[in-house]
């Protein structure tokens, strides 16, 4: 029973809802036409209504999932503040370092820089997004931070894992990895950090590099399928999976056959 005379919950609703638009007008204002990379994977029927026909959705997402969403991106600006304090503490170290020998020149050269949340485009897709971290190092490597839940945890890494997992994440990042490869002339690795949420463990799993060709691949098969107006529904690729329909945000406005 709630006897609170304050509407503090309520209070923190609006104050989701205000960031959001934020998001929306900092990142997507302007640009609604183009696909985003984190949709890789997803259904072409839902990427369709969101880039080619734009129309609102008809089933926003609840309070609940925004309270979700919104740790996970409080997870993503703590690990974005560490990588930029690291930059900066080291950066003032090797200023005040003796870089005269031939030793600690190529121990400069191999230098951790971090770059974090920059926006990556591929104009021949109609792709944009924003990577979470690249690292420089002699190499360069590229990572993207997953929070999740005790059972999406356990899903992934318990002792019975799922037998049909989801390559979202991994087509997500191949995506990431085609513009970065373009962009730094070489991509030596690409990995999915894991954090859970109900106990913040963490785990970071390797994703190979032949995502950046099969993103790519799907993201070519959007844009053909897109050509020809709405998708058809097909299981696999509209939805990708069926549970998927009960969570989208275009559910009413796609009908969905049960």
């Amino acid at each position: 029973m709630n006897n609170s005379p304050i509407d503090i919950e309520g209070i923190y609703n609006d104050y989701l809802d205000k960031k959001q638009e934020e998001n929306r007008l900092k990142r997507y204002s302007g640009k609604e036409n183009w696909y985003h990379a984190s949709g890789a994977g997803g259904c072409s029927r839902k990427l369709y209504f969101e880039s080619v026909e734009q129309v609102e959705p008809s089933n926003p997402i609840d309070v609940k999932t925004k309270r979700l969403l919104r740790l996970g991106n409080v997870v993503h600006d703590d690990f974005e503040k560490s990588l930029t304090h690291y930059n900066r503490d080291n950066n003032r170290d090797n200023n005040n370092r003796d870089i005269s020998s031939d030793k600690e020149k190529e121990s400069k050269e191999k230098e951790i820089k971090f770059h974090t949340e920059q926006e990556i485009t591929i104009d021949e897709l109609n792709v944009r997004g924003f990577y979470d971290i690249v690292v420089e190092c002699g190499e360069v490597y590229l990572y993207d931070l997953k929070t999740c839940g005790g059972y999406s945890w356990k899903m992934k890494f318990g002792r019975k894992p799922s037998f049909n997992p989801s390559i979202h994440y991994e087509l997500q990042l191949g995506t990431y990895g085609y513009a970065l490869r373009e962009q730094f002339g070489r991509l030596d690795g690409m990995f999915l950090y894991y954090y859970n949420k109900d106990n913040s463990m963490m785990r970071v799993v390797s994703v190979p590099l032949t995502f950046i060709s099969r993103a790519y691949l799907y993201w070519k098969n959007v844009n053909d399928e897109h050509k020809q107006g709405l998708p058809p529904f097909r299981k696999g690729v509209s939805p990708v999976q069926d549970w998927q329909c009960n969570y989208c945000q275009f559910l009413d406005h796609c009908n969905p056959p049960r």
